[in-house]
């Protein structure tokens, strides 16, 4: 429904703006739309429509949750797959976030490819996955998002934000 589509697409944009301008997505925000989000469900679907709406919900929270936990990822973002959800359902988050998934991966290697830093990243990646394979504990841990260089992380609401057209594009570019 096409009422659907602009408020995701109107949520999104809003969250691009504030992610890049002030590095942060704002609850704010969220909130009314995760709320309107519910009243349409509500409005258009009934009470199948909330229980697609809350399994979207959950679907963007669990996705997310484990980058979350380990700090690799800010709680907007967390909250901005949710309230996606919760405006389209369960089955168009997967979409989004397989999306923003390529789309963050890219800006990650863009990101390397600046700081001439790709081919010592992706030994890095390697060798720790051959020490996983070997049950060999890493020598170091991930560097948590709040201690990041600044220049040393994408904003992932960007990455969300592309995630989101290419959930729509997806049906076309996949018959």
């Amino acid at each position: 429904m096409i009422s659907f589509d602009i408020l995701v697409i109107a949520l999104t944009a809003i969250c691009l703006y504030t992610d890049l301008r002030w590095n942060k997505i704002y609850n704010k925000v969220l909130l009314p739309f995760a709320l309107i989000g519910v009243i349409m469900q509500l409005y258009f679907h009934g009470l199948k429509g909330l229980a697609e709406g809350m399994a979207g919900f959950l679907t963007g929270l669990l996705l997310l949750l484990l980058p979350f936990a380990v700090r690799q990822m800010g709680a907007g973002d967390v909250k901005l797959l949710a309230t996606i959800g919760m405006i389209k359902g369960p089955q168009f988050t997967l979409l989004v976030f397989l999306g923003a998934a390529l789309a963050g991966g890219l800006m990650s290697c863009v990101l390397l490819i600046r700081q001439g830093r790709l081919l010592s990243s992706l030994r890095a990646i390697g060798c720790a996955a051959l020490l996983r394979l070997a049950r060999v504990p890493a020598p170091y841990a991930l560097t948590p998002l709040e201690q990041a260089a600044p220049g040393d992380a994408i904003t992932f609401g960007a990455a969300i934000f592309a995630g989101v057209f290419a959930a729509y594009l997806f049906p076309f570019i996949l018959r």
